[in-house]
């Protein structure tokens, strides 16, 4: 999500508004109009989006940033606006990656989690709401739910689930949860019986083993919650995908993490690799779970073709393919969100550069030093 610190002018209240940049006579109401220069807020719109510093003190529901940031602003956007002064861009029009964000609240504290978990804010829930009502569902292909961990929510987030199927059953549902909810059989139950059309839960295991699981998801019995879970819904034919996160905790057991996913959940739809955000946890416990993914390239390539092997369908996400071997480039995705993609001076002429994943830019200075473009 894109988010841009600003002033306040005349706002009281939290504002969610669909951006534009033409003014019209009609349907003006929900709107958001930007332009820069303004002087005065235009009539009827929720609020005016400006880089006027000196707009008028009687205009009402005024937004002022950089004038660089309102080029950042795409027609259709759906913003919300806090009184805390952040914009916060909740739908981009012109990304792939957009989620939906009902809840920061997690009952997991992951040693690497790039979103460390904060108190539930009730706001995000509305906030998920009004976003579903607004968007047009003609123009909508896929939606992303994630956390924190939204099925915390109970009630609430299956009425999230319900306006998805009242309003956008065509598209793909990515849902990102730790699972452990769904060791609650009724809930599993629930869940199901909203019966979304094209749904993939992607669930977050880290080992093999109960008890580094439990140490990597700060979390004691999320192992034995997590595959409960997976059974569950395995009974209910829900689609599922497993993501396993790559540290420095978890890195050696590779080949045996993918024998026992076979092995046990023979079910599941999808089997992700993922390498790590260094941002968030990540960051503060970075000298307890960073791996330089080159020294693990070739267990993860074994696992890969186990899987592979195994008629499992295997991806790789957020590792650049220089570090991986070229044997494990058919597994690698364009994964990391297009807002926090970047590449490195390294890559330019990469004959791989329009195929690979990149980088994220959130990770700053953390990572490989062994990036090298492929000639």
């Amino acid at each position: 999500m894109k988010v841009f610190k600003g002033e306040l002018k005349n706002i009281d209240k939290n504002i969610i508004a669909e951006v534009t940049y033409n003014k019209t006579v009609f349907n003006r109401r929900g709107k958001a109009y930007v332009g820069s220069g303004i002087s005065s807020s235009p009539f009827g719109y929720s609020v005016l989006i400006t880089d006027n510093k000196h707009v008028s003190d009687k205009a009402k529901s005024v937004f002022i940033i950089e004038n660089k940031d309102l080029a950042d602003l795409n027609e259709g956007d759906i913003i919300h606006i806090g009184n805390n002064g952040l914009l916060t861009t909740v739908w981009d029009t012109k990304s792939d990656s957009n989620t939906i964000f009902p809840t920061a609240s997690c009952d997991c504290r992951c040693l690497m989690c790039p979103q460390p978990p904060q108190k539930h804010d009730d706001e995000l829930y509305y906030i998920a709401m009004e976003l579903l009502d607004r968007l047009e569902p003609s123009k909508i292909s896929k939606i992303c739910i994630s956390g924190g961990e939204p099925t915390l929510l109970g009630e609430k987030f299956l009425n999230i689930l319900k306006k998805i199927k009242e309003r956008f059953d065509h598209a793909l549902v990515m849902l990102l949860t730790n699972g452990r909810s769904f060791s609650d059989f009724n809930f599993a139950k629930e869940f199901s019986s909203v019966n979304l059309s094209n749904c993939l839960i992607c669930i977050s295991l880290h080992s093999d083993i109960e008890e580094l699981n439990d140490e990597i998801s700060g979390s004691k019995s999320s192992f034995q919650k997590t595959i409960q879970g997976l059974y569950n819904l395995a009974k209910f034919r829900q689609k599922v995908e497993i993501r396993h996160v790559i540290n420095k905790l978890n890195y050696g057991r590779l080949e045996e993490f993918a024998y026992f996913l076979y092995r046990n959940f023979p079910f599941v739809y999808h089997v992700a690799f993922m390498g790590m955000e260094i941002t968030g946890y990540a960051r503060s416990n970075y000298d307890k779970v960073w791996i330089d993914p080159a020294e693990y390239k070739k267990q993860l390539e074994n696992a890969s073709k186990i899987l592979h092997r195994a008629f499992l369908n295997t991806s790789i996400y957020n590792i650049p393919y220089c570090l991986l071997t070229p044997a494990s480039w058919l597994f690698a995705r364009q994964s990391i969100s297009d807002w926090k993609n970047d590449y490195l001076p390294a890559c330019d002429g990469c004959i791989k550069i329009s195929e690979c994943c990149g980088f994220f830019s959130t990770s700053g200075k953390f990572v490989s030093p062994t990036v090298s473009k492929i000639i």
